[in-house]
């Protein structure tokens, strides 16, 4: 990528903060704009003013639902821009003293120009992608309050019959009723938007595969963007946090590869229930695992190895475009 001008922002629910960094002059301006469309107009303006729009790539952090606006305002535009992790430009840019919003805008664009050979840029998935993400973050925080209400009326039971709980427990009921038939009125939708033309498919495709099911091929599919964003499951696996690493230096450590705990833990925990799923029947996995075992392999190392096993045969179908068929043996 050669760019010649970085835009690094930083970004929040009313602002954002731009700093426009040209390092062959070493030129930095700074300036703060409203996170709506009439601020956005205004940062085209203000680039424009300071440099050419074909020479410039914008780069800002992921963080939530705050930045997507801007990003389409970008794409429509036609201006490069990159998307890049918070803890990989944190971790990147060594000690930094102090914190402002106009210093992590300077940050970021400090970092694509110093990362400009590895900066990739960004294309937002489409509505329905979106549209099944927040679906799913919305399921998650639903489950989340009906366990916590479930635990919290399991616990007043224990007390019931020394201290008057009955309003207490009546409402914790009540409220987990709303949320059991919200929950249930999630799934539908869920289902329903998984039907749509562009999502059925690889809906179809993802659970032909023994062992998935239609969340975690929800799952799948709206974080790997459509199978876009990653080119390969190993890449996926890195992401998910189920593929192993070295650990080891010199002749002093020299431990066993090992998962990053930097990982999506609600996808892998989904990957861990499928892989657990297959254990239960007679299927090809089960054989695997007991082979294993008696060669003295650990029970996560195994089941880590059929969690990528079921990823790589959904990259597979999706690859092929065709269901998943088992070897007869």
């Amino acid at each position: 990528m050669k760019k010649t001008v970085f835009v690094g922002i930083d970004i929040s629910k009313a602002t954002f903060d731009a700093t426009l960094y040209q390092p062959a002059t070493n030129k930095r301006v700074h300036r703060q704009f409203d996170n709506k469309p009439s601020g956005f107009r205004q940062l085209l303006t203000w680039i424009k003013q300071q440099a050419d729009l074909n020479e410039c790539v914008v780069c800002l952090e992921a963080t939530g639902l705050y930045h997507y606006r801007l990003c389409y305002f970008l794409s429509y535009q036609q201006i490069a821009y990159a998307i890049e992790s918070p803890y990989q430009i944190k971790h990147s840019m060594g000690i930094i003293r102090g914190k402002s919003d106009k210093a992590d805008a300077t940050l970021i664009a400090e970092y694509a120009a110093r990362h400009t050979d590895k900066l990739r840029l960004t294309q937002l998935p489409s509505s329905k992608i979106l549209e099944l993400k927040l679906l799913l973050t919305h399921r998650n925080r639903l489950i989340k309050q009906k366990n916590r209400f479930s635990v919290s009326a399991s616990e007043l039971i224990q007390v019931k019959e020394l201290v008057d709980v009955s309003f207490i427990l009546g409402s914790l009921q009540q409220q987990l009723k709303i949320v059991k038939e919200q929950l249930k009125k999630v799934n539908q939708a869920l289902k329903a938007l998984l039907q749509v033309p562009e999502l059925d498919r690889q809906a179809q495709l993802l659970c032909s595969v023994p062992g998935v099911g239609l969340q975690i091929a929800a799952h799948m599919i709206a974080y790997s963007e459509g199978f876009t964003k990653f080119t390969t499951w190993r890449k996926f696996a890195c992401y998910m946090g189920s593929a192993p690493f070295p650990h080891q230096s010199g002749s002093s450590l020299a431990g066993r590869n090992r998962t990053c705990r930097i990982a999506n833990r609600k996808l892998k925990g989904l990957m861990s229930m499928g892989a657990v799923n297959m254990l239960k029947r007679d299927t090809e996995y089960r054989k695997y695992y007991r082979r294993k075992l008696k060669e003295g392999k650990h029970h996560m190392v195994i089941l880590n190895t059929i969690r990528n096993k079921l990823l790589s045969r959904m990259f597979a179908v999706i690859r092929r475009n065709s269901p998943y068929i088992a070897l007869q043996r």
